[in-house]
């Protein structure tokens, strides 16, 4: 059996202790914890203490991380716009990278570390972990099904607080509050509604119209985002995203094509998250069977993207989000904004 990934964790915040830590932790065969970096002690105590990783092993600068310690392959969980200069750091020291959504903050670092990647012929992947539920992985399977894709929609709807901003005590919420730490609604969080329902569609997005917009918090990031999106294949896709708008049917995406529906919800009872319409059969609820204990925990899709991205490191496979997908993704995003300030629609 092979020895598992030396894996150094660049960034320890919530997202880490809260749901990385628990895919790690069930890939105990596969991936090993042996270095971490985080400016703030309290992170660098609470996961170093959850992994046993010694006091030696710990950095407060991660470029020290990746000059000394011992690692095969880095993860960054940092705010948005760290990731350009961490990923293109990381590669030039040769280790696998993967790295939080999105890659980066403008097409113009994504350039950077595409070339950075390519010329240090390093892994390089992007945490798109909703395509990694039960209920997503089960559509994907049905896909050929359904048949040839007409129409795709998106939607994840909720409130943030009044006092959601970039001076929150709360550190997670002051970057996705601020501008200059990458913050927004559309990239922070429609930014899985996009990805997700374009792998449904199966085609490439090739114009955008968009409204991503300022409408009610006091930030000076977007919390509404409208988009339009046009796909290779002909079909039409709607996503719309806000911090502003109660909803109570938060996260979910659908496909509609010549021979069914298949319709998505995320952060749900994970058995219940797929059902499927025929012309015969009506919307109908697909029982999701064969899920162990991980799997019916695993909401968020973490578990399953880890373990897909270790296990392709571990046996020197294609790794199953590339960094293309991450970047047209990414291009979307960059193409919506522009839509915004030109009132047109934007070839990608």
């Amino acid at each position: 059996m092979n020895k598992p990934i030396r894996l150094g964790l660049i960034g320890c915040g919530g997202i880490v202790q809260k749901t990385h830590a628990r895919a790690y932790h069930s890939l105990t065969e596969t991936v090993k914890i042996t270095a971490i970096a985080d400016v703030v002690e309290e992170n660098m105590q609470k996961v170093g203490s959850d992994f046993d990783v010694t006091d030696k092993h710990r950095y407060s600068d991660y470029r020290e991380m990746l000059e000394k310690a011992e690692i095969d392959a880095v993860t960054i969980a940092t705010p948005h716009s760290f990731h350009a200069e961490q990923v293109i750091e990381s590669a030039k020291v040769g280790v696998a990278v993967i790295s939080e959504k999105p890659m980066a903050t403008s097409m113009d670092e994504a350039d950077q570390i595409m070339e950075a990647v390519s010329q240090n012929a390093v892994p390089y992947t992007v945490v798109h972990n909703y395509l990694f539920t039960a209920g997503m992985q089960s559509a994907i399977a049905q896909l050929p099904e359904i048949g040839e894709t007409y129409y795709g929609r998106s939607t994840g709807m909720g409130l943030r607080s009044s006092d959601f901003n970039s001076n929150h005590p709360n550190p997670a919420f002051a970057w996705r509050a601020s501008k200059s730490k990458g913050g927004g609604c559309i990239s922070d969080t429609s930014y899985h509604e996009i990805y997700s329902v374009c792998t449904l569609v199966q085609s490439p997005v090739r114009y955008v119209e968009a409204r991503v917009r300022t409408m009610v918090l006091d930030i000076d990031v977007d919390d509404f985002a409208m988009l339009l999106l046009e796909h290779e294949n002909g079909a039409v896709t709607t996503i719309s995203g806000a911090w502003s708008v109660p909803a109570t049917d938060f996260g979910w995406c659908e496909v509609h094509a010549e021979n069914g529906s298949l319709r998505v919800k995320h952060r749900y009872n994970v058995k219940e998250a797929l059902q499927k319409y025929t012309r015969a059969e009506g919307w109908k609820q697909i029982e999701l069977t064969d899920l162990d204990e991980e799997g019916l925990k695993d909401s968020s899709g973490h578990a399953g993207y880890f373990a897909a991205t270790f296990n392709a490191l571990a046996e020197n496979r294609q790794l199953p989000i590339s960094a293309e997908k991450a970047y047209h993704n990414l291009a979307i995003i960059d193409a919506a904004r522009r839509a915004t300030k030109e009132r047109r629609a934007i070839e990608i």
